[in-house]
């Protein structure tokens, strides 16, 4: 059950936070308060699938002990401990949606 529902929340979460920064950035129309934003969170979906794709994958097939390496390495690179990923995970999602919701308020 943890590898479909860990797997499926980390699959939305990067591809949600990936979207949301293209069309930021795209969208932006020269504003760089936005453009920032698109591109914080581009990178902070790339950082952090050094870490969840190859958790995914482990969750997915033969479990976390066969991908140490891949997996140490992205904990390494992402600096995320243990259940303290998911909230900041969160937070940073929420962070992501006010800045596009502001950016469409302001019509660009």
């Amino acid at each position: 059950m943890q590898a479909i529902v860990e797997t499926l929340f980390d699959a939305v979460y990067l591809i949600s936070v990936i979207t949301i920064g293209i069309l930021m950035i795209r969208d932006s129309k020269g504003d760089t308060q936005f453009r920032l934003f698109g591109w914080m969170a581009v990178v902070l979906g790339a950082g952090d699938s050094f870490h969840l794709v190859p958790r995914a994958f482990a969750l997915r097939t033969t479990g976390l002990e066969n991908y140490t390496v891949p997996l140490g390495l992205g904990k390494w690179i992402t600096s995320e401990i243990g259940m303290l990923m998911i909230p900041k995970t969160c937070a940073y999602v929420w962070t992501v949606l006010i800045g596009y919701f502001a950016m469409k308020q302001e019509g660009k």
